[in-house]
């Protein structure tokens, strides 16, 4: 996907995020691990220390896409394919967020659209990590064909000694 194949769902416009993006996206990602802490694996402080060009070099090495209202990035979600030569067919799925206000209004499906269009190209196989108890994420997963393999846990304990389960998930490309 370029910056000309922008697809609309509803109000929200999706794109393949670039480096001018970075310090925007930098910006969406550490709101969502603030006020999100029990869905993300990470908490603010583990990237807030990186710079827009270390942000803007993640755009430039991974397939990321994001979600506008107008001119305002409210979600994101990311693709890492693996390069090992026994893992490079697999992907990642990484850090999906939408602004709860833009919830509900097709933006997380239009997403998830762009990254398994993307995925079907360069991998057969698309992984993601989900805390157990995100049930609406996980019926979110589930509903795109992703299905649990197995749970880690104590995968994560937050900042308050709460120990969280991960639920390991994945989907195969046909």
């Amino acid at each position: 996907m370029t910056r000309e194949d922008e697809t609309a769902t509803m109000a929200l416009t999706i794109r393949r995020l670039t480096p001018a993006d970075a310090a925007e996206f930098h910006a969406l990602r550490q709101e969502g691990f603030r006020l999100n802490e029990r869905e993300f694996r990470f908490a603010p402080e583990d990237e807030a220390h990186l710079t827009t060009a270390d942000v803007a070099a993640r755009l430039t090495r991974e397939f990321v896409v994001g979600a506008f209202d107008g001119g305002t990035l409210v979600g994101v979600a990311g693709l890492a394919c693996l390069s090992g030569a026994k893992t490079k067919h697999k992907a990642l799925l990484w850090g999906m967020y939408l602004r709860e206000r833009h919830r509900g209004e097709g933006g997380a499906d239009a997403l998830m659209a762009a990254l398994i269009e993307q995925a079907r190209g360069a991998c057969e196989i698309v992984t993601l990590t989900v805390m157990r108890d995100n049930h609406r994420a996980r019926r979110f997963y589930e509903r795109w064909g992703f299905t649990i393999y197995g749970v880690e846990p104590a995968s994560v304990k937050t900042a308050d000694g709460v120990y969280l389960d991960e639920a390991l998930m994945a989907r195969r490309l046909d």
